[in-house]
């Protein structure tokens, strides 16, 4: 393995904890993540950069505590699995997809009487496509601290659902830009990237998830 990797910033992590019902609060340069389905009891998730000394001290107590310790890196899970901390296995990897808010917020042509809204709810804002007042697609965005984070949540397979996803994304990416935040962060299924990053989506990552053994 080389000796050298990039670590992405992770101050988005708050805002996609949230984007899911959950809380997460600063530990050293990481963050501990409350709740969450599938997790363990104890329901915590411990959120670092590797490679770095915080991302071995959260390892330690996801070790002692039972708990799920979640990397941020540049290598796959596979490649994690030789350098996983004592006592933890991989049990997960997802991608991290960026895009500038700028270049997403651009106009899209929805079919006649169709409706883009967006709508505050307890930890994020929904966002909501109808047409003819029926909803067709659904998505989420949480803006904090200048960060934001997106998730689509359903959204119609044919030939509209790229159009219906693109109108998702720019709505999301204006209200993220009107809050200061210059990137959308998204957090999808590796088999999943390669849609995305024909639309101007990029890789900045991978989340590999670690459980006791």
């Amino acid at each position: 393995m080389p000796e050298q990797h990039n670590v992405p910033a992770i101050g988005w992590v708050p805002a996609w904890a949230e984007l899911q019902g959950r809380s997460a609060d600063p530990l050293n340069a990481g963050f501990v993540i409350e709740g969450g389905a599938g997790l363990s009891a104890e329901g915590q998730e411990y959120v670092a950069g590797w490679p770095g000394s915080d991302a071995e001290e959260l390892a330690a107590k996801a070790a002692g505590e039972g708990a799920r310790l979640t990397l941020l890196c540049d290598v796959d899970a596979e490649s994690m699995e030789g350098l996983a901390p004592v006592a933890l296995a991989p049990v997960g990897e997802r991608l991290l997809l960026m895009a500038p808010t700028a270049e997403l917020n651009t106009g899209v042509e929805l079919p006649e009487n169709s409706q883009v809204a967006l709508a505050p709810m307890d930890t994020y804002d929904a966002v909501e496509i109808t047409v003819f007042d029926r909803p067709v697609a659904r998505a989420r965005v949480q803006v904090r601290d200048d960060f934001a984070a997106v998730a689509i949540t359903e959204v119609p397979e044919g030939p509209e659902k790229e159009t219906f996803e693109r109108a998702l994304f720019a709505a999301m990416a204006e209200e993220a830009f009107l809050h200061g935040a210059e990137y959308l962060h998204m957090v999808v299924e590796p088999g999943a990237a390669g849609a995305y990053e024909a639309s101007g989506w990029t890789a900045a990552g991978r989340l590999v998830s670690f459980e006791k053994r």
